[in-house]
């Protein structure tokens, strides 16, 4: 499937929120492999979180639309002080599989050289994913070592406490 990828504008947070919700919380994310909702309970985010970041002039939402007039996907990409970050990344449950993920992955990481020249890019992906990780590494990420501590503080409703956020960090050719 080749999907259009483009950059979501202001409007759009309200999607992006339902769109990431749909694939990391709730029944439906369960479906998808993607899912968080084991680990988590409650929102992932929020439309206010979203159009905030949407303000900033260092990031850019990626979206992919459906056929169906919905989100198939998005990417958050921000220009963090000459390093690339990557995240709220989300592929509608129903179509996970379809290579949506892989076309993102690949768009963003040309924005963040199109856009602000960038060499480098990192992404923090929960340490005990062990589907997940090996799928961007696969993608030519590599884990770092570094951990960054989960923010448990904003993301109430842990169902467990034994896990961190690993860096993963790749070189923009």
């Amino acid at each position: 499937m080749n999907q259009t990828i483009r950059l979501a504008d202001q409007g759009e947070a309200p999607r992006i929120t339902a769109l990431i919700e749909r694939a990391y919380r709730g029944e439906e994310s369960k479906t998808g492999w993607t899912s968080e909702a084991d680990l988590l309970t409650g929102p992932r985010t929020s439309v206010d979180e979203i159009a905030a970041i949407m303000r900033d002039p260092f990031a850019r939402f990626l979206v992919a639309d459906a056929d169906d007039g919905g989100l198939a996907g998005c990417a958050l990409i921000r220009n963090e002080n000459g390093s690339g970050y990557f995240g709220m990344f989300a592929v509608r449950p129903d179509i996970q599989g379809a290579g949506i993920g892989d076309q993102l992955i690949k768009a963003a990481e040309q924005h963040l050289r199109d856009l602000w020249q960038l060499t480098t890019v990192y992404m923090t992906v929960i340490n005990i994913r062990h589907d997940l990780i090996p799928y961007y590494e696969r993608r030519g990420y590599r884990r770092t070592g570094e951990r960054k501590p989960f923010p448990f503080d904003i993301a109430p409703g842990a169902t467990r406490t034994d896990f961190h956020l690993a860096v993963l960090r790749k070189t923009l050719g």
